[in-house]
């Protein structure tokens, strides 16, 4: 070795030594892989639960693309707990290289609840009272009632009484499964960065900031326009846009949510074959298909679909402000997921030579909900799969990305029924499907105010199915570390 590249050697080794041991080094986090994001990377702002396989790919898929860039992810409370979606979160958005996020937890859902704060913030003595969160509209409805006599309470009060609305409708095999991503979330590297560990309530009344306001506050401090995409309930939507100022919707580019289902379009006529082969004139958009007065007979629930079932009153507020506020809008009901199903060529694809850390994890998840389906519904044999679960969060993720998979769209306005007033004298009132089946079912008007909203009725399946494959193989934005494929 020459003396000149001996000299070079040393320093390397002693810088590099210095550079590993500086107390700086820990704290900065630089080992972690980062995302590359173009320069005029377009603003995202994500509310869902994200607590299933669907919202996990799609975020995936969010993180990769260097045209979006996540700058704050809300955690909405949904039949698994908020701690466990936020670190799904976390554990996602790191893998990938999506550093320093906002991540936050949803709106709660009370004054009981609210008085205890969130987001880990300095612990103060006082309660939080938030009594006019919507403008013109008596605050018990969103996101909390007051009582039972009032007759326009929505579903989203049973929670806090202690009612387990969000397991009543989703069978336990799911919940479990979706809890653990079917087995497969320990594949998933733990997040290292310090704020991306997620500080829940010890205990103590925090200094409380709503999430709504945190959000439009994000709003305000952004240079460019952002896009809101919504995939859970739609609490903390319908708070933000009652919220809103002028100035603060003019900073939203468009919002995309995922929710609903119309009966008597496409797939839900009769040519189609409906899950769990039953009577198709049962078949009208709905995917809640748990309760005791459903089976394969009767197929999926009535109308419901989740989102919107789980805050009818907030669905049906947000749509209006949508619309009233002119905010460009794309609704990925179930007509245009519904057909959207993983087939056992897709855990093939997704597995082959050159995989990507990320494309072979999403094999594993998939193959395991085959394993899981295959066990616990009556399916066709080969992949029972296909006949239940559907790509829905991830076609709605991909409508965004790649418009062009759009096939079919009307524009219209958007109405939620609501929960039926004689609830409260029910003798079950925290049973809507029994008392009231049309609670939460969607329909599409022409009359309205504002702005129609865009909603999708078909996508190209084939084609989406295709393209989640290819971002996911895709080696931009790649992780640098996971799971391999068997």
């Amino acid at each position: 070795m020459s003396r000149l590249r001996f000299i070079k050697s040393v320093f390397l080794t002693v810088f590099s030594l210095l550079y590993f041991m500086h107390p700086a080094y820990s704290d900065s986090y630089d080992s972690i892989h980062k995302a590359k994001k173009n320069k005029n990377a377009q603003p995202v702002i994500w509310i869902g639960d994200f607590n299933n396989f669907d919202d996990a790919v799609a975020l995936m898929l969010m993180a990769k693309d260097p045209r979006y860039k996540l700058e704050l992810v809300v955690v909405e409370e949904s039949y698994n707990s908020v701690a466990h979606g936020v670190n799904t979160v976390y554990n996602i958005l790191e893998w990938l290289g999506n550093l320093n996020v906002s991540v936050i937890r949803g709106a709660y859902h009370s004054v009981e609840e609210v008085k205890f704060g969130a987001n880990g913030e300095s612990a103060v003595g006082t309660k939080v009272l938030d009594e006019h969160s919507i403008p013109g509209v008596p605050d018990y409805q969103i996101p909390n009632s007051s009582d039972f006599t009032t007759g326009t309470w929505n579903l989203e009060r049973r929670n806090v009484m202690g009612i387990n609305l969000y397991g009543q409708f989703v069978p336990g095999p799911w919940r479990d499964n979706g809890a653990t991503l079917y087995a497969t979330e320990h594949l998933l590297p733990d997040a290292q960065q310090k704020n991306y560990h997620f500080q829940g309530n010890q205990g103590r009344a925090f200094k409380f900031k709503l999430a709504e306001n945190i959000i439009l506050d994000k709003l305000t401090a952004l240079n460019k326009k952002a896009v809101l995409i919504n995939t859970g309930k739609m609490t903390t939507l319908a708070r933000v846009l009652a919220k809103a100022k002028s100035s603060q919707f003019k900073k939203i580019k468009k919002s995309v949510i995922m929710g609903g289902g119309f009966q008597g379009l496409k797939p839900f006529t009769a040519e189609y074959p409906a899950a769990c082969y039953g009577n198709k004139s049962r078949n009208l958009g709905g995917n809640i298909f748990s309760h005791h007065s459903f089976n394969c007979e009767s197929d999926f629930s009535t109308h419901q679909e989740f989102n919107i079932f789980l805050d009818p009153v907030a669905a049906s507020q947000s749509f209006d402000l949508l619309s009233i506020n002119k905010v460009p809008t794309y609704l990925i009901p179930t007509n245009a997921t519904d057909l959207a199903k993983i087939k056992m060529s897709s855990i093939t694809r997704l597995a082959e030579k050159n995989a990507t850390p990320e494309s072979c994890y999403v094999s594993r998840l998939f193959s395991n909900i085959r394993d899981f389906e295959g066990g616990d519904f009556n399916g066709n044999g080969d992949f029972a799969l296909d006949s239940v679960i559907r790509l829905w969060d991830i076609m709605a993720a991909l409508a965004l990305l790649e418009p062009k998979l759009i096939q079919e769209t009307e524009k219209a306005y958007v109405e939620v029924e609501q929960l039926n007033p004689g609830l409260q004298n029910s003798s079950t009132p925290y049973d809507p499907i029994t008392f009231d089946p049309m609670v939460g079912k969607t329909s599409l008007h022409n009359t309205g105010t504002g702005m129609k909203i865009n909603v999708v009725l078909q996508m190209n399946v084939e084609a989406a199915r295709n393209s989640m494959i290819k971002r996911l193989r895709k080696n931009y934005n790649s992780a640098v570390e996971g799971p391999e494929c068997d």
